[in-house]
């Protein structure tokens, strides 16, 4: 691999993987007793999410102008279809899965999208900061937009939450657009945009996540108890 491969691989696989292991430490071992997914499900869906991710910028290499208009819609819905499938549904623990799964598309899309960028302008310095802010945004967007998905499957009301997902994608590349124009205005939407999508996240991983936990506690403790009624009646 060259090294501008490597030092794209570098840029784009750091930000989901850091997210990854920042914001899920809470939720498995050594913070909890009894983690509230399985490593290997997460992994395993974070290599799915890989291989969507390097279709998916294959697709907008091919048909750039086309993916520009359906492309957020295409990704969202590529993400619904697998994590709807009946073996996440009305499972507790499914966002988590979702997490992993766009933490995998958002590495490979990064990676491709860094690895234009140092083919076209170099290994510039000046340009590496840029292309790591662009990272952290496609890693954001793409793990909050899965998560939110799968507490909809979660739930047993998908449609909702793509809904959801679909118009924080959608305001994510409305506000990016400028930039492929140039000048100090797309600049500066760059930035609100990475700003949208990181107080998106936080809020999703620090209000709407604990309360779904909190939820499917509550809904698991109740099946218990009713289970351990049944012999007696």
């Amino acid at each position: 691999m060259e090294f501008n491969s490597l030092i794209a691989a570098a840029i784009g696989f750091a930000p989901p993987i850091a997210l990854m292991l920042w914001t899920l430490q809470g939720y498995t071992y050594p913070k909890v007793e009894r983690p509230y997914f399985s490593d290997p499900k997460l992994f395993g869906m974070f290599a799915v999410g890989i291989v969507v991710g390097i279709v998916m910028y294959a697709l907008s290499s091919i048909f750039s102008f086309e993916y520009l208009i359906v492309g957020f819609a295409l990704e969202e819905a590529v993400k619904l279809l697998i994590i709807n499938m009946p073996r996440f549904q009305l499972r507790a623990d499914t966002p988590f899965y979702g997490f992993g799964l766009g933490a995998g598309m958002a590495s490979s899309l990064a990676f491709g999208s860094v690895n234009f960028a140092l083919i076209n302008v170099g290994l510039d310095l000046v340009a590496i900061v840029p292309m790591i802010a662009t990272s952290v945004l496609i890693a954001l967007l793409n793990i909050s937009t899965a998560t939110t998905i799968g507490m909809g499957v979660a739930r047993g009301r998908p449609w909702p939450f793509f809904g959801q997902a679909l118009v924080i994608h959608l305001a994510t590349v409305l506000l990016l657009y400028p930039l492929s124009q140039g000048g100090w205005l797309g600049y500066a939407l760059f930035v609100v945009a990475l700003v949208f999508i990181a107080s998106y996240y936080w809020y999703l991983f620090r209000k709407l996540l604990p309360a779904y936990v909190r939820e499917a506690l509550r809904h698991l403790a109740k099946k218990k108890v009713k289970k351990g009624r049944r012999p007696a009646e």
